[in-house]
């Protein structure tokens, strides 16, 4: 899976599946192309309803758009790339991820050729979550990084904010605090280039606060959040309010507010569990989590949970902790691989015999055999093909 590619190139809490307008102006501009508007506008119908929170509805719009895309225009069209696209963040934030990855690398060429900047940030977004879901920071920073270079070539504006908004995210999650804080600064200079983009004002808002709150200032962050939240709220975005609400839970809990934080959260839930909403509440923050395994576990009798929120929070709660053993098995994982045998996974992956190998890496066939051993026992694999597909999964190919 390389990024390495000139011209055909290939998102953590982003901005979800909200905003649009990009598609809203497609539907005008093929409303005289039978069908093509048809497909383009149930798409806009999705976006909508997630807005609204009714993230069902919009999954079975976006799922008929594009199983029709791809009947009518193909599978690597640009309608059929941008109904992927919506489709697979609908799928993500809902709480399934197999074939995500491979539905949204099929559509990001076309989404690319078609100029189509809203997609194209969708698709990204998802990538880097995706890869930090299963441990691949490295991944993640390589996929933002096609986002701001394209971003800065087509002079997207929009989407080289938000792409640095998600490096904000992942670099604060390494710890990299000043690395965040130079991020922060340089959307803080797009703002100040287009003063009237509210869309550059949110991720550099939302970029500091968390800056602020991973710095030790949760009380400041805490209050860029409520404007923000506040303003979603206005502008009827149900969607983007509830993310919000759940990260400005999380800095309340971490600044002592817990009464006021609390309540947020439970009040979060009960939204979220009506909305199928799912996966926002997996990438909370470390107090959002420490706060629902200890509503899990409390009594019956506990009234700070609504009984019917048990099992919500029960399946949120496993899918937390089954990232974080991925995670955790992943970095231990490509820390035991060593660069030799990473190399020889990389050609077992390419279907290349022992032999070949040899050839390939200048190396003794049995000093292959020897590597491959090591790379069995490491994996905790007895084949080749389970070896690649593990490595697959854990992001080391």
């Amino acid at each position: 899976m390389s990024l390495n590619q000139p011209v055909h190139r290939i998102a953590i809490v982003g901005t979800g599946v909200i905003g649009g307008n990009g598609i809203q102006h497609a539907v005008s501009t093929y409303r005289g192309t039978h069908g093509l508007a048809r497909i383009i506008g149930s798409i806009f119908e999705a976006v909508a309803e997630a807005e609204q929170l009714r993230l069902a509805v919009a999954t079975r719009l976006a799922r008929s758009a594009h199983e029709h895309a791809v009947s009518r225009f193909g599978k690597r069209s640009p309608v059929a790339a941008r109904t992927a696209v919506v489709l697979a963040e609908l799928l993500y934030e809902e709480g399934h991820h197999v074939g995500l990855e491979t539905l949204v690398m099929e559509s990001l060429a076309a989404v690319r050729t078609s100029g189509d900047d809203e997609s194209a940030l969708r698709g990204y977004r998802l990538l880097a979550r995706l890869a930090a879901r299963r441990g691949d920071t490295e991944f993640a920073f390589l996929v933002l990084k096609e986002a701001e270079v394209l971003a800065a070539e087509r002079d997207w504006k929009g989407m080289m904010a938000e792409s640095l908004m998600l490096r904000t995210q992942l670099l604060l999650e390494k710890g990299r605090t000043r690395d965040a804080a130079l991020c922060t600064e340089r959307i803080g200079t797009l703002v100040h280039d287009v003063s009237s983009d509210d869309t550059l004002y949110d991720s550099h808002s939302l970029a500091r606060a968390q800056v602020l709150v991973a710095t030790g200032d949760a009380h400041r962050g805490a209050t860029i959040l409520r404007e923000l939240h506040a303003a979603s709220c206005g502008k009827g975005n149900n969607y983007r309010a509830l993310q919000l609400s759940v990260q400005l839970a999380d800095a309340l809990l971490g600044c002592g507010h817990q009464a006021e934080g609390r309540a947020m959260l439970v009040q979060a839930l009960q939204i979220g569990a009506r909305a199928g909403v799912h996966q926002t509440f997996v990438d909370a923050g470390a107090h959002v989590a420490e706060f629902l395994l200890s509503l899990h576990h409390a009594t019956p009798q506990d009234r700070r949970l609504p009984p019917e929120l048990r099992p919500y929070i029960g399946s949120i709660l496993a899918d937390h902790a089954r990232q974080r053993a991925r995670v955790t098995r992943v970095s231990r994982v490509t820390e035991s691989l060593t660069p030799r045998e990473h190399s020889v996974l990389r050609s077992i992956s390419c279907g290349l015999s022992n032999k070949r190998i040899a050839q390939e890496l200048q190396i003794a066939p049995e000093t292959v055999k020897s590597h491959v051993k090591g790379i069995f026992i490491k994996l905790a694999v007895q084949t080749r093909a389970h070896a690649v597909s593990t490595a697959g999964a854990l992001g080391l190919l």
